[in-house]
């Protein structure tokens, strides 16, 4: 109860502060001690309601309602009870609204604008009736409102919002980075906008407040709607300070720009900002679709190596076994028939045995556990006799001398297949007389297979199932496939660029 005390009166002290600083400020634009009441005061007590505890609401209205009281007594303006009524009344809509003040930034958001809309309605039939300018005390309490309201939810959102790092030992002797380029951003900005307020010549100075939509754009752009804002407030300074020197710009046309730039701003702020967080979301989405894809891939194999090591145990032993029954048959059977049907069965279980045998190849490469990638690339190219086709074969690998580091499973049956698949088709297709196979491993992996054949139109050989399906397993681990080839000239043939990251 002690400390709740102390910190309502703590409230009270700094709101009767800051409230009667603002009625100053908004007096000295004005020139009209009640609009004043209704500029910044109001704003900044609407703004420190919705984001206060309801427990500390009679400090707030406590500290508005005793300073429009002396106000009135010291400036002999009795009219003034409209005011305090207009303060009261604002107390249900900041209740009611309270309730609802939550969620997402474009919920309070627009909890911020109702709240706005129907306070500055309040002002105007308690206030406005009351005298000539009703129109003046809408626009007064709207401008006021557009102005302070976001930027105490900007300020409750920095101080309540954000993730504090713990004040640690290694915290405390870490030196303050002052991030100076922000600095200089804003002070550029805030410095060019006075400058063109006041520096324009008369038959211009009519554009100049279209001059004030270049730092708010440029700081929505890189700061969000927070952006926006600053770059709002730092505007109004220079709108008052252009008043004050001398232009012919009158009040009116002062609050409407000054309601236009802020409503805009933070809008094309708030624009701005939903987009990046799409964005950001996009990029984690891929971003998990990329895991799930290599996840994906590594069960493939997995699965892959499991039904091999079954079919070449399995099913070897038995064509094995069976080769041998049909062996003693041969030896034991005298009659031609049966000699017959076990010289068959013996050449149906070689036939199975081959078949079994490129099954396992397809399935996994057995060279690529025995002898590792590297190897397993040059017995691919013994395999295809291309020496023999003459087509002569260069292989070239690269490391990273500093961080040589070993290649994963999966990396490693994935250069295998894309070298088995470019190269089928070189030897099939291609009618070339060089080809060279270079892989760079340096971080990323880095495979290029090249010829000097004939070429074809590479969207042509992307609709197959060999190549396309390449694309697709390199696109499934993060990587980028590129395929070109020409068809005549000094550059013809085909280019396969491949490029993997560190898995």
């Amino acid at each position: 109860m002690r400390n709740f005390a102390i910190t309502s009166l703590c409230c009270w002290l700094l709101i009767s502060c800051s409230w009667f600083c603002l009625w100053i400020i908004a007096f000295y634009f004005t020139l009209d001690p009640e609009l004043a009441v209704l500029f910044f005061p109001f704003a900044m007590r609407l703004g420190i309601s919705l984001h206060t505890p309801k427990a500390y609401w009679p400090a707030v209205y406590g500290a508005e309602w005793w300073l429009i009281v002396s106000l009135a007594v010291l400036l002999e303006q009795p009219q003034w009870v409209s005011v305090t009524t207009a303060s009261l009344l604002s107390l249900p809509v900041l209740w009611l609204a309270h309730r609802y003040y939550y969620g997402s930034q474009w919920r309070r958001l627009c909890v911020m604008g109702a709240v706005i809309g129907m306070t500055a309605l309040i002002n105007t039939l308690t206030v406005g009736s009351e005298s000539s300018h009703s129109l003046m005390v809408l626009l007064v309490s709207i401008t006021g409102g557009l102005m302070l309201v976001p930027s105490c939810y900007l300020i409750w959102s920095y101080l309540f919002q954000k993730a504090w790092i713990p004040l640690t030992v290694g915290l405390v002797s870490r030196p303050v980075e002052l991030r100076s380029r922000h600095v200089v951003l804003y002070a550029s900005l805030f410095m060019v906008s006075i400058a063109i307020q006041l520096g324009l010549p008369d038959e211009m100075r009519r554009f100049a407040p279209f001059c004030l939509a270049i730092p708010i754009i440029l700081l929505a752009f890189r700061y969000g709607w927070q952006g926006a804002l600053l770059g709002t407030l730092l505007n109004s300074v220079a709108l008052i300070a252009a008043r004050t020197g001398g232009s012919n710009l009158e009040i009116t046309d002062l609050l409407l720009s000054l309601s236009a730039q802020s409503l805009t701003g933070i809008l094309l702020g708030m624009g701005i900002q939903r987009q990046r967080e799409l964005n950001q979301q996009l990029r984690h989405e891929l971003v998990r679709n990329h895991s799930l894809s290599r996840q994906l891939v590594k069960a493939e194999e997995s699965v892959r190596r499991e039904i091999a090591r079954e079919l070449h145990d399995e099913i070897g032993q038995n064509i094995t076994a069976i080769r041998t029954q049909a062996s003693i048959i041969q030896r034991v059977e005298n009659t031609p028939v049966g000699k017959n049907c076990a010289t068959t069965i013996e050449s149906l279980s070689l036939n199975i045995y081959d078949t079994t045998k490129g099954l396992l190849t397809q399935l996994r490469p057995k060279s690529l556990d025995d002898l590792g990638i590297e190897d397993a690339v040059y017995q691919l190219v013994r395999e295809l006799e291309c020496e023999s086709q003459g087509i002569e074969t260069l292989i070239t690998w690269h490391y990273d001398e500093q961080e040589p580091g070993e290649l994963s499973d999966m990396m490693s049956v994935t250069l295998y297949r894309i070298c088995q698949e470019a190269m089928n088709n070189i030897v099939k297709y291609a009618r070339a007389s060089e080809v060279s196979i270079c892989v760079c491993i340096k971080g990323d992996v880095e495979l290029v297979v090249k010829d000097n054949g004939i070429g074809f139109k590479p969207e042509l050989a992307l609709q197959g199932f060999g190549l396309r399906g390449m694309r697709e397993r390199v696109q499934a681990l993060g990587g980028t496939f590129t395929l070109s080839s020409q068809t005549q000239g000094e550059l013809q043939g085909t280019v396969l660029r491949v490029i993997l990251p560190a898995l």
